[in-house]
C-alpha cells in the first residue's frame, strides 16, 4: 500500500471517529489498518478501545452504553443478534490485541488477553494457537514449568514521525528560531539558539554513520563564559514525582520546608492536599495545569510503584502533567510551548527525518520503550479520572499522541535520584535545558532542584581524555566556553567507560554516541 493511499484510509477511518466517537467497528477497522502498517502498538491500542466499547454495549449499567449500543447495532445487519454480534466484535478484539501485543514484545499482557479471548469463545483456533505458541517458547526457554507470571512484558515500539502528525514544526524556520531565542533570552542571556549538524546516530556502523549528518538545534556562546560563570538558569512546570504524600511542591517538585520550620506552604484553595512551595508556584500551577485535576482522584497514579517500574511510572505522571497543561489552556498536547520544540529522536534510518511509508521493516530499529499498562492502560485511566471522555477527545488523545510525546518526554527528562533507595523519584523537561547537545566531554556541569542551573566548567572539573589529557599546556583543560563555541552538556554520568557510555546512548538517543571522545576512546580516531 502507498503511503498516500495509506493515509488516506487513516484520515478517513480517523474522521468517522470524530463524527461517531463511540463506534467499536471504526476502532476495529483503523486497528487492521495500523497492523497492516507495521503499527502494533497503534493496533493493539485500537483494538483495546474498540473492546472496551463492546463490554460498554453489553453493559447496561456502562457509562457510555447507549451511545455505545446505538454505534454498535448502526453497524450491525438487521438479521444478526445484537449479543451475537457483539461477541463477534470482542473475538476479532482479543484477536488483534494478543498478536499485536505479542509483536510489541508485551507477552505476559498478550497471554492475559489471549485467556480472556478464550473465555468469550473457547473454541477460537487462531487464540488457542497464540496460547499454545506463547508457552511453548516460554517452556524452551527455560527448564521449568510454564508459569504466566514469569513472561515478559516489557517491549519497544519505534519512534515514529507520523505522516498524520500535522502538530510537528520546522524547527529551523525564522519563526521557530526567533521563538526559542527569546525564550532562551529569558534563561540564559548569553547564548543563542542556533542549527547545527550532526552525526546520525546509529548501532551499527559507527564510523560511517560520522559521515551522515542530521540538522538539529544547539545552544552556542554569544560571548566569552568564563569558568564557573553561570550559563543557564531555568524551572520548569513540566515536573512529577512518584512518591506519594511525599513533602514536594506540586509544581516544581522542590522539598517543602518541615512542619517544624513554621515557614509558609501555601494549598490550592479547592483541595487542601496539593500544596506548593510558594505562592508563585501556586500562582502559575493555578493558570497552567491544576484546575484540569483539581479535586480529582489523580494523585496515587504511578505513585510508590515497584522499583523496578520507577522510572515508566515517572514518564507518565509526566505524560498526565501534558494532559492537564494541555487541558487547562485549551491547547492541543503537541502546541504546548513545553513539547512542541522537543524533538523526539524521530530518526528513520533511511530516510532521516521522514515518515517511513513502510513500517513493517523488520530493520527499522525499536527505541521507544512500551507496554501495555504504561502506553495504553494508565493514560487512558488518567483521562477517565480527570472526567475526560476518553472517546469523544480523540483529536487530543489518541493513542500516536501518546507515543509521540513519550518519545519527546523519553529523550529529554532529566531525574533525581532518591537518597533512599537510589530510584528516580523526580523528573522534570526543561525545555531550554534539552536544547543543549550531548558530549562525553561536557564543556557545562549541572544541578538539577526546583530549578536547572548549567555552570561553565572550570580547569579542575574539565573531563580529560585523549593521548595528551595529562599535558597541562593543553588549552582545552582551562575551562570556561569561547565566544561561538557551542554549550556542550552531559545527558548521562561522563565517568562511565565509552561501552557503558553507548549503551546509554542507544536506549536514550537511539544509537551510540559519536562524540570525539567517544572515536578516541573506541579506536575510532
Amino acid at each position: 500500500m502507498k503511503q498516500s493511499a495509506s493515509e488516506e484510509q487513516w484520515r478517513r477511518l480517523t474522521d468517522t471517529l470524530y463524527k461517531s466517537p463511540y463506534d467499536a467497528k471504526a476502532y476495529l477497522r483503523r486497528a487492521e489498518l495500523y497492523q497492516d502498517l507495521g503499527f502494533p502498538d497503534l493496533a493493539a491500542g485500537d483494538a483495546y478501545k474498540a473492546l472496551l466499547l463492546t463490554d460498554e454495549a453489553t453493559d447496561e449499567s456502562g457509562e457510555y452504553h447507549k451511545v455505545a449500543l446505538g454505534s454498535l447495532v448502526d453497524s450491525k445487519d438487521e438479521d444478526v443478534p445484537t449479543d451475537v454480534y457483539a461477541r463477534s466484535i470482542a473475538s476479532k478484539c482479543y484477536r488483534l490485541l494478543t498478536s499485536n501485543l505479542r509483536i510489541c514484545g508485551c507477552v505476559k499482557s498478550a497471554f492475559s488477553s489471549c485467556e480472556r479471548g478464550l473465555a468469550v469463545d473457547s473454541n477460537d483456533i487462531f487464540l488457542e494457537k497464540q496460547k499454545a505458541s506463547i508457552i511453548y517458547e516460554h517452556e524452551s526457554l527455560r527448564d521449568s514449568q510454564f508459569d504466566p507470571a514469569e513472561l515478559s512484558d516489557q517491549g519497544s515500539v519505534r519512534r515514529e514521525l507520523y505522516a498524520w502528525n500535522t502538530h510537528e514544526p520546522d524547527r529551523f524556520s525564522t519563526q521557530s528560531l526567533t521563538f526559542l531565542n527569546t525564550e532562551l533570552s529569558k534563561v540564559a542571556p548569553r547564548c543563542s539558539v542556533i542549527a547545527v549538524d550532526l552525526p546520525l546516530l546509529t548501532e551499527d556502523d559507527v564510523l560511517a554513520a560520522t559521515k551522515v549528518k542530521v540538522k538539529q538545534l544547539g545552544i552556542f556562546a554569544n560571548e566569552d563564559i568564563a569558568p564557573g560563570d553561570t550559563v543557564l538558569h531555568e524551572t520548569s512546570i513540566l515536573t512529577a514525582n512518584n512518591r506519594l504524600h511525599d513533602l514536594l511542591c506540586d509544581a516544581c517538585s522542590s522539598e517543602l520546608p518541615p512542619i517544624s520550620s513554621h515557614q509558609p506552604i501555601y494549598a490550592c484553595p479547592e483541595c487542601d492536599d496539593t500544596v506548593y512551595c510558594s505562592e508563585h508556584c501556586l500562582s502559575v500551577a493555578s493558570s497552567t495545569y491544576h484546575p484540569a485535576v483539581c479535586g480529582k482522584d489523580v494523585d496515587a497514579i504511578g505513585k510508590d510503584t515497584d522499583p523496578k517500574e520507577a522510572a515508566d511510572a515517572l514518564y507518565l505522571l509526566l505524560l498526565g502533567r501534558v494532559m492537564a497543561l494541555s487541558e487547562t489552556q485549551d491547547l492541543h498536547p503537541l502546541e504546548l510551548k513545553e513539547t512542541k520544540y522537543i524533538w523526539g529522536d524521530f530518526i528513520h534510518p533511511n530516510s532521516k527525518y521522514v515518515h517511513s511509508s513502510t513500517a513493517s521493516d523488520s530493520t527499522i530499529a525499536h527505541h521507544l520503550p512500551f507496554s501495555f499498562t504504561y502506553n495504553i492502560l494508565s493514560p487512558l485511566h488518567i483521562l477517565e479520572k480527570m472526567d475526560i471522555d476518553i472517546y469523544a477527545n480523540l483529536e487530543r488523545y489518541d493513542l500516536w499522541i501518546f507515543n509521540t510525546l513519550y518519545a519527546k518526554l523519553r529523550g529529554t527528562a532529566s531525574a533525581r535520584l532518591s537518597t533512599r533507595d537510589g530510584r528516580p523519584e523526580v523528573c522534570a523537561v526543561h525545555p531550554m535545558w534539552c536544547l543543549a547537545n550531548h558530549s562525553c566531554a561536557p564543556n557545562v556541569r549541572w544541578e538539577w532542584g526546583a530549578d536547572i542551573k548549567f555552570w561553565a566548567r572550570a580547569g579542575d572539573e574539565v573531563v580529560r581524555w585523549g593521548p595528551r589529557k595529562d599535558d597541562e599546556a593543553e588549552s582545552r583543560w582551562a575551562g570556561g566556553i569561547g565566544k561561538g563555541q557551542e554549550v556542550l552538556n552531559h545527558y548521562c554520568d561522563p565517568d562511565l567507560d565509552v561501552k557503558g557510555r553507548r549503551e546509554w546512548a542507544v536506549g536514550a538517543l537511539g544509537g551510540m554516541c559519536v562524540c570525539e571522545r567517544c572515536l578516541w576512546e573506541a579506536g575510532g580516531m
